[in-house]
């Protein structure tokens, strides 16, 4: 299966689709546990600065990137199971947005900036 074709991103978004309850364990995002507002505010300055003027409106996120924010970046954080539902959910709003723009290297300078980087 070719990591970009179509199989592989039906693949992915079948795993979205099929939804995952948050259990206790090790977070799988190597960062350290943080109020979701503080979170919240560093994935809205980079995906402000990714997005081209303009193009960003409320609720512009792809609908399936939303999906793959919350599962690989939201889901994923060691705080995530003390946030709310609302919070989440603007988390993967921005996070969303910034794959959108900047792809796996917005997710990295997530990581980075969560990591006082």
């Amino acid at each position: 299966m070719d990591a970009d074709g179509p199989e592989a991103r039906d693949f992915v978004a079948a795993l979205v689709r099929a939804g995952t309850p948050i259990v206790a364990g090790p977070a799988g995002l190597g960062v350290p546990e943080a109020a979701a507002d503080e979170v919240i505010a560093v994935a809205r300055r980079l995906a402000l600065r990714a997005v081209p003027d303009g193009r960003w409106r409320p609720g512009s996120a792809p609908s399936g990137l939303l999906g793959v924010a919350a599962a690989l970046v939201v889901d994923e954080h060691p705080s995530v199971s003390g946030w709310s539902a609302a919070e989440r959910g603007r988390l993967a709003t921005w996070v969303a947005l910034l794959i959108e723009h900047r792809g796996e290297d917005g997710v990295q300078e997530l990581v980075a900036a969560l990591n006082g980087g």
